[in-house]
């Protein structure tokens, strides 16, 4: 295959792009027309390039040092009923899922939920909110009396991240994904930077996709929130949707894992202008609160 020469672009350079944009605006300033928000309200220009990342070294020099991981797959199960919800487990374990969060008020359905199932094979939490007696469940997560901090649904990632580093040191972290492809990967390599800074850096970061209020596009936003989660860097995500049927679900994740090769790398979006300066400014606004 012929190599490209790329060097026959022209280059540019902010200040070209202003004089371009003041053009096609007739007159008007880009720095004011061109500004927008996103779906968290932070302030975002219309044109970004290597000049912006001054400054924004700290951020390559802390994933430039973690390593790549295989990020595991689970599936939540209601378990009110002891019997569907076994099925449920099993067809999950046995459709490609590292693990299930299981659902359930009444204690005693827990072993006949987990009938046949081999918790030495996978990841097995327990989410209740009666309390659940740990005897006999060693190496299980019990939600919220176990190691795990269980996050309030929001639309704002840094109120997330606040209530992330406000709560107690928990090893697993139960948050929900965001709609918007950018500012989902932004805010979980944020949320990442700011554990390891505070210590934290084993902490477990799971994943759930809430439910759209566009049914129409339901599959597709489930598909790319839980892209952009795993590309941010979650170490688990939940693929089930609202609607429609697990399997499909799980096979989603089965597709991204298996053939796309994102586990093999560290921190995928790193170096890209819009993505380095979001993660700066979610980072940055989680500090300011903490002062």
């Amino acid at each position: 295959m012929k190599e490209l020469n790329l060097d026959i672009f022209p280059q540019i350079n902010k200040d070209q792009w202003k004089k371009l944009a003041e053009n096609q605006l007739k007159g008007g300033n880009p720095d004011d027309q061109l500004m927008w928000k996103n779906d968290a309200q932070i302030n975002l220009e219309g044109y970004y390039d290597q000049e912006d990342l001054r400054g924004l070294e700290y951020l390559n020099d802390f994933f430039s040092k973690l390593r790549p991981f295989r990020w595991k797959l689970y599936e939540e199960v209601d378990g009110g009923d002891s019997k569907k919800a076994n099925e449920k487990i099993l067809n999950a374990l046995m459709g490609g899922c590292d693990g299930v969060i299981l659902s359930i008020e009444n204690p005693d359905l827990l072993d006949g939920a987990l009938k046949e199932v081999d918790r030495n094979i996978c990841d097995i939490s327990i989410r209740s909110n009666e309390h659940i007696n740990p005897e006999g469940l060693s190496g299980m997560m019990i939600m919220p009396d176990g190691n795990c901090l269980l996050v309030e649904e929001t639309e704002n990632p840094i109120s997330q991240l606040l209530e992330v580093l406000k709560g107690e040191d928990q090893n697993f972290i139960y948050r929900n994904a965001f709609s918007d492809f950018f500012l989902e990967i932004s805010t979980v390599r944020a949320l990442r930077f700011l554990l390891g800074e505070a210590g934290r850096g084993n902490n477990h970061i799971h994943t759930y996709i809430p439910k759209h209020q566009s049914n129409e596009h339901q599959w597709f936003l489930n598909t790319t929130a839980g892209l952009a989660s795993i590309l941010g860097g979650s170490h688990s995500i939940d693929f089930t949707t609202a609607i429609g049927d697990p399997r499909i679900s799980r096979n989603t994740g089965n597709l991204i894992r298996e053939e796309s090769g994102i586990d093999e790398y560290t921190d995928q979006c790193g170096g890209s202008y819009y993505i380095e300066v979001l993660t700066d400014k979610i980072i940055k606004g989680v500090k300011e609160k903490l002062k």
